[in-house]
């Protein structure tokens, strides 16, 4: 998780570099029609579309293990990350994950095969186009700058992240620290 971990006024922020999926390992309801109205200045017409179907927490959770997987080469390739498929274009997450893979470009700072991020989902909550997702990560993935390491520490956290469904999928919004240390392993995968 380290990816974005950042000292912020005594407060750790952070996104992801390594691997992991919603058990710690690497990694609906029926259309209806709607009919709707579309007025120009020249005609009015008739469309038919469909919504999209209500996602339930275990669709939601699918979508941020993918996330999660985009967001962990985003780390292993900074110059090549398009943030814009892991989070919602002027959001928060897009704006601090932008300056991340912008600062690592810059320095060299890539994530090394050395190392693993581990996460497990604790809770999902589905609100229409919204969700809360519950984690516990364990991040010990080693940072390196020009061959060298940068960066070998240790980092677990219990954090809630926001995704919203946008018209390309969900994407993260946000995300905060519950709790998190650098001392040990909050989750239990070290053991």
């Amino acid at each position: 998780m380290r990816a974005m971990w950042q000292p912020v006024s005594g407060v750790l922020m952070s996104g992801l570099v390594a691997c992991g999926g919603s058990i710690g390992a690497v990694t609906g309801e029926p259309l209806a029609e709607v009919a709707r109205t579309v007025e120009s200045p020249v005609q009015a017409t008739t469309t038919t579309s469909r919504p999209q179907p209500v996602p339930s927490s275990d669709d939601v959770v699918s979508e941020f293990d993918r996330l999660m997987t985009i967001r962990v080469e985003c780390g292993r390739r900074p110059r090549a990350c398009r943030v814009d498929d892991v989070a919602a274009v002027g959001s928060s997450m897009h704006d601090e994950l932008s300056s991340l893979m912008d600062a690592r470009t810059r320095a060299g700072i890539v994530a090394s095969g050395r190392g693993a991020l581990r996460y497990r989902v604790d809770g999902a909550r589905v609100d229409g186009d919204v969700a809360s997702i519950t984690t516990c990560l364990y991040d010990d993935v080693v940072l390196t700058m020009d061959g060298s390491i940068f960066d070998e520490s240790t980092m677990s956290a219990i954090t809630e992240w926001t995704m919203v469904r946008t018209a390309q999928g969900w994407r993260w919004s946000d995300w905060r620290a519950i709790t998190s240390t650098r001392e040990g392993d909050l989750c239990g995968f070290a053991g």
